[in-house]
Parts: C-alpha cells; sequence; structure tokens
C-alpha cells in the first residue's frame, strides 16, 4: 500500500512539474525554447495522468519504453 502511495505521489509531483513547464513555455519569448518545454510538460502530464489512471497492482505502462516488435 505505501508503495502505491508513493507512485501516487510522485505521479502528483509530475503533473504539478508539466503544469510548471506548461507556464514557462508561455513566459518565454525564444519559440525553440518555448516548444522543448512544452514537448517535456505534455510527455509529463501524459505519464503522470496514466500513473494515476493506473488501477492499484496493474503494471506500470511507460510510453518511453518500446512494445512489442
Amino acid at each position: 500500500m505505501a508503495e502505491q502511495d508513493s507512485h501516487r505521489v510522485h505521479a502528483e509531483h509530475d503533473r504539478d512539474k508539466a503544469e510548471r513547464l506548461f507556464q514557462q513555455a508561455g513566459r518565454t519569448d525564444d519559440p525553440e525554447q518555448s516548444e522543448r518545454l512544452r514537448y517535456r510538460a505534455e510527455r509529463l502530464r501524459a505519464r503522470s495522468e496514466a500513473e494515476l489512471r493506473r488501477e492499484p497492482g496493474a503494471p506500470f505502462d511507460d510510453p518511453d519504453e518500446e512494445g512489442p516488435q
């Protein structure tokens, strides 16, 4: 149970971090930097939202890992 709580806390932290990255992307004047920040934020938000929706005990699905070929 503590491990599940830890994963949830980590996912919530990542979701908040993604929101901060989106805000930072909106404030920067450099279009390339803004695009990089948005990309990182989107990836982080997708991963954290997937973790928050995950059923307890289900395996973690990492979008950065390649699936079966």
